[in-house]
């Protein structure tokens, strides 16, 4: 996405979706602006794919999202009365202005294309006091400058005409100058003007790249973000210039401030975990809290039978649910939207609908039913009410059964003790396949739909079985000293691929069915789910905590051109 903040754009280094492991820091949750009662900040966030608005309280609890939306809505601002949130948006092809109640109510644009060009009509919009006029940036006549217009998009006035990038304007709390951020002087600084752009006034004057200026309700602070000690940190000044204090003096990169309605806090965002988050620090830069942390997993990946799309669980909103992608790793959509674990989704042959396990219908997660619903999440529908957990369902090559695995409810502290199951897509025959007490789980079926390859753990070690689905008789595939798990079989039924921790850690492997032989695909990785091949068979799909979170990977059946779908970060929210 586009951020549109001078220095700011190139010092990102945004990273593109599907990309290979190794990444730099994307945008995730950054440019806060607080409530007037300074209850609540909102946000933008990327934790969706595209940046998206959310609210969350000043102590950091209470979160919620705000609009929905695959294209990027940016730089919110909260109304002076609370009424309102301003935001930009590229939603309609070009940037403009939007505003939308704090409930999410009520969404309104307020200005269109128009002047002899550009595409940014409306970006980092800024309130005036009174909340009667609306300071933005617009490219609109040719070069970015800084425009008014009233509250209701009418109006408009541009304000600066001098050479170089005007932008990221913000009011002072008496209403009697803008604050913004210029390149006239052929460096990048904050400057001051009067709200009819006369009376231009320079406020930082440093080699370094200076920006984002806002002045404190008191009007006796500027606050900014500067690069001039190596990296990108907030300082804080007197509008004479003196007093210059480096108020997060870390060797983190952080940008886009907002004090608070009282003067006493600074709401920003830094990468100093590794990834943007939102921070609130006291004025004089003590007490520094984080207030998200937006980690999230992505796992249990399965390819749509035409292999353009990509089904699998992830916690990016807070609980597990179902999404799909595109196969490059874009276009998220979510797909369930209940409580509890809701997991291990695959497609049915056709592509029609997706199977699922969750726990939405009871209140304890040990009980857990197989449900199916059409593919675009539509009409959910309980497969089979049983007792015990019922999970990792797998449908037949023909459509016409599903595998899966069943455990009753443990003891407090105990484990569970699968064994493996077939039960009609209609949910009306069950038939029970092992009954080995070897924890018999993670089916996945043969192409003919004669036999399922199974991991199971007949002597204090998983290892992988071929089972007869006629017959229930196991045989053993590829043993060995080491932990064989989640076996997947190739859609010609010559080779199975798993997880294993043979040669140290956790990778995925290839066991080809007629000779045994056993080959390695991954290295260092930590593969955690079962794998799923694409139709051609040319790739594999799969899970891994290689980044400390467990997220979406693509790897060619030789081996080559690993490749990285999704980023959840290090940790949960």
């Amino acid at each position: 996405m586009h951020t549109g903040a001078f220095r700011l754009t190139a010092a990102l280094g945004l990273a593109c979706a599907a990309s290979a492991v190794a990444q730099t820091p994307v945008l995730l949750n950054i440019n806060p602006s607080w409530s007037p009662d300074g209850r609540w900040l909102v946000f933008q966030s990327e934790r969706h794919g595209t940046a998206n608005l959310h609210v969350i309280g000043a102590d950091g609890t209470g979160e919620r999202r705000l609009t929905w939306t695959d294209a990027d809505d940016t730089h919110p601002a909260w109304a002076p009365d609370g009424v309102w949130i301003l935001f930009d948006s590229n939603r309609d092809g070009s940037w403009n202005l939007y505003a939308i109640r704090p409930d999410g109510t009520d969404e309104r644009r307020l200005t269109r294309p128009g002047g002899a060009g550009g595409t940014m009509f409306g970006r980092h919009p800024a309130w005036s006091p009174d909340g009667r006029r609306i300071a933005f940036d617009s490219d609109r006549d040719g070069d970015e400058e800084i425009y008014v217009m009233d509250a209701d998009g009418g109006n408009v006035t541009r304000l600066t005409h001098a050479p170089g990038r005007d932008g990221h304007a913000a009011w002072t709390a008496d209403g009697r100058f803008l604050v913004f951020t210029s390149e006239r002087s052929g460096n990048q600084d904050v400057w001051l003007m009067h709200p009819d752009g006369t009376g231009p006034r320079r406020l930082t004057d440093h080699p370094a790249a200076d920006g984002a200026g806002r002045v404190s309700p008191d009007g006796r602070r500027l606050a900014f973000y500067s690069e001039r000690d190596g990296n990108a940190d907030l300082f804080a000044m007197g509008l004479d210039g003196g007093d210059l204090v480096n108020l997060t003096r870390d060797s983190a990169t952080t940008y886009e401030l907002a004090w608070s309605p009282d003067g006493k806090r600074i709401a920003y965002y830094s990468d100093a975990p590794g990834r943007f988050e939102l921070f609130v620090m006291d004025a004089d830069g003590d007490s520094v809290r984080q207030l998200t942390n937006t980690a999230y997993h992505n796992a249990w990946p399965q390819w749509s039978p035409d292999g353009r799309g990509i089904v699998f669980a992830s916690t990016r909103d807070g609980d597990w649910e179902i999404y799909t992608i595109a196969a490059d790793g874009t276009g998220a959509r979510r797909l369930t939207f209940s409580p509890g674990r809701d997991a291990h989704p695959w497609y049915t042959p056709d592509g029609a609908r997706i199977v699922f396990q969750s726990p939405r219908d009871y209140a304890v997660g040990h009980e857990v039913d197989l449900y199916l619903m059409d593919v675009d999440g539509r009409r959910p529908r309980r497969l089979r009410v049983a007792a015990g957990f019922d999970g990792v369902p797998v449908p037949s090559p023909d459509g016409q059964w599903i595998a899966f695995q069943r455990s009753p409810a443990p003891p407090e502290g105990g484990e569970y003790d699968w064994e493996v199951f077939v039960v009609d897509s209609a949910g009306r025959r069950e038939r029970q396949l092992t009954r080995n007490a070897w924890s018999s789980q993670v089916p996945s079926w043969a192409p003919d739909g004669r036999r399922l390859a199974i991991h199971a753990n007949p002597a204090g070690r998983d290892q992988l079985f071929l089972l007869d689905v006629e017959s229930g008789a196991v045989s053993p595939l590829a043993s060995s000293d080491s932990a064989d798990q989640t076996p997947a079989f190739s859609p010609d039924g010559r080779k199975v691929a798993f997880t294993s921790t043979r040669g140290g850690g956790r990778d995925l492997w290839l066991v080809a069915v007629a000779t045994g032989t056993v080959t390695r695909l991954t290295t260092g990785l930590e593969v955690w789910s079962q794998p799923s091949w694409s139709p051609d068979a040319g790739r594999l799909l799969f899970s891994a905590a290689a980044a400390g979170v467990h997220d979406l990977y693509v790897v060619n059946a030789d081996g080559t051109d690993l490749r990285r779908l999704t980023r959840g970060f290090d940790g949960r929210r």
